[in-house]
């Protein structure tokens, strides 16, 4: 094991990520490294979501936010440390946050004066930050990243005068004008192009027979250890589609072998591209469908449609979601809450965490029954896990933005646990109570949720349902999974003081 995977694992393992950053930079002043660590990891996702935020699609393109955060840093770090003599004092996370924001800022700030002075021609042109439109995190467009990465291992393939010839092939040149530049007559440039092009072609096989290698062995895992039945394609009848999320479509359909109506949900096509993805949406799943509790969906079996992406088959339920739900019913609200609380704790005692418990996700059936479904994101945990090293970039794994605890969208944040499911109760509260989630707009929730600022609820509910709701929203909408409830039998308290 490399030493940085042998340090992250510690700093892992030490539970240092489940603190507040406040807690890390008191840890910081008193001389630990491996806090200033976690709250570097922290501040180098926030700073690239400030960033980007700052970018309008023209921008975009040409300006990578990673850059712009990692010169900042390099800026922070020399005047917070300089020769054991810092220019700057860290009294507080605000302040060390303030620090890095305000580097970060003026590195835009100039790297948008060369970018407008290139597009210009030469002419500089202060552009203010607040003349810059909003919008939400969007990486480096795929395909610039593809071009550069093919060019770099082609420049690495060819040797220099092939590089050359590449190049001068890549402008159009003639064959006259190359053989001329390459001082070589046009017969020796077309055997040049065909030995590249053999060399390139022996490459892509190369990768590709890797990439179905890989491939293979993904899906040989895909249906290795699942006890959930396999169901045929064939066995049942699509009817209309009644529900849509970021995971996959959802149809009604009745089984041919007994007319019974069931759900169907389909993985959307780009997330089962990728073979260990759908090994991991079944295998999830199947953890779910042994979760014995009336809260929490039955699922049936799965299978693979006709093109190769998996669908998973439950019951139906008949009946709206939360997010569907009138204002009106606000004195049911506290019933509802406590038993997505029940459902979980017994998803949590087989060792499943949901990991996207939304309004949508939450269902009302005929007969007053609350319902938990769609573990298409759930994790297992309690098991044997794989060391990894922090996530220094936004990486979202796995949830529903708005709702979504911090540690879904970086590990610098914490491990995804219990405590995850905890802090989406915790929003459902909110919610229940405001109807809105607690990270508000798409456009927001990303900032809002990386902040160090807990969610709050506005008005002072002192009595009745209400009052309970806000409890519990208050308890578990802590961004530091150390200052969440332990468990959800704890929250069952707050809703049955």
């Amino acid at each position: 094991m490399e030493k940085a995977d042998i340090k992250s694992k510690d700093i892992l393992e030490s539970g240092l990520t489940n603190l507040a950053s406040r807690e890390l930079v008191e840890m910081w002043q008193s001389g630990s490294q491996e806090a200033a660590s976690v709250l570097m990891d922290r501040y180098h996702v926030r700073l690239i979501a400030l960033i980007a935020s700052r970018l309008n699609r023209r921008l975009r393109g040409g300006i990578d936010p990673q850059d712009v955060v990692q010169s900042a840093m390099g800026s922070f770090f020399r005047v917070t440390q300089a020769g054991g003599n810092p220019a700057v004092q860290l009294q507080s996370t605000a302040s060390a946050w303030n620090i890095l924001a305000t580097f970060a800022r003026r590195k835009l700030s100039r790297v948008l004066e060369r970018e407008t002075a290139a597009k210009r021609g030469g002419g500089w042109e202060r552009t203010p930050l607040d003349q810059i439109d909003n919008a939400g995190f969007v990486k480096q467009p795929p395909s610039s990243l593809d071009a550069d990465e093919c060019i770099e291992e082609l420049n690495a393939l060819l040797s220099a005068d092939q590089n050359l010839l590449l190049q001068l092939l890549l402008e159009n040149a003639p064959q006259r004008e190359i053989a001329v530049a390459l001082g070589v007559d046009e017969r020796t440039v077309r055997r040049r192009i065909a030995v590249i092009r053999s060399l390139v072609t022996d490459q892509f096989v190369a990768d590709t027979d890797h990439k179905e290698s890989a491939n293979e062995s993904a899906s040989e895992l895909s249906t290795a250890n699942i006890e959930l039945p396999h169901i045929s394609y064939r066995q049942f009848v699509l009817g209309k589609m009644i529900g849509r999320g970021a995971f996959g479509k959802v149809y009604r359909a009745r089984m041919q072998s007994d007319d019974s109506l069931v759900a169907v949900k389909f993985m959307h096509r780009h997330l089962w591209a990728d073979p260990i993805s759908k090994h991991s949406f079944v295998r999830e799943i199947d953890h779910a469908s042994r979760i014995n509790h009336p809260g929490i969906v039955k699922y049936l079996g799965w299978g693979e449609s006709p093109h190769g992406g998996p669908f998973i088959v439950s019951e139906l339920i008949d009946g709206p979601s939360l997010a569907h739900l009138s204002r009106a019913d606000a004195e049911m609200a506290p019933r509802w809450l406590k038993q997505i609380c029940d459902a979980i704790e017994a998803a949590h005692r087989v060792g499943v965490v949901h990991g996207d418990i939304t309004p949508n996700n939450v269902l009302l059936d005929s007969k007053g029954r609350i319902v938990v479904t769609d573990f298409g994101f759930a994790s297992t945990w309690g098991l044997a896990h794989d060391s990894r090293s922090h996530v220094q970039h936004i990486e979202p794994r796995g949830g529903t933005l708005g709702f979504a605890a911090p540690e879904q969208i970086s590990s610098a944040f914490g491990e995804i646990g219990p405590a995850t499911d905890i802090y989406a109760i915790g929003g459902i509260a909110y919610y229940l109570l405001t109807g809105c989630a607690p990270h508000g707009t798409l456009s927001e929730a990303m900032g809002e949720t990386l902040s160090d600022e807990d969610a709050t609820v506005d008005r002072p509910y002192q009595f009745g349902a209400e009052a309970r709701l806000a409890q519990v929203a208050h308890a578990a909408l802590k961004k530091a999974i150390a200052d969440r409830p332990k468990s959800v039998r704890d929250l069952l308290k707050l809703l049955s003081a």
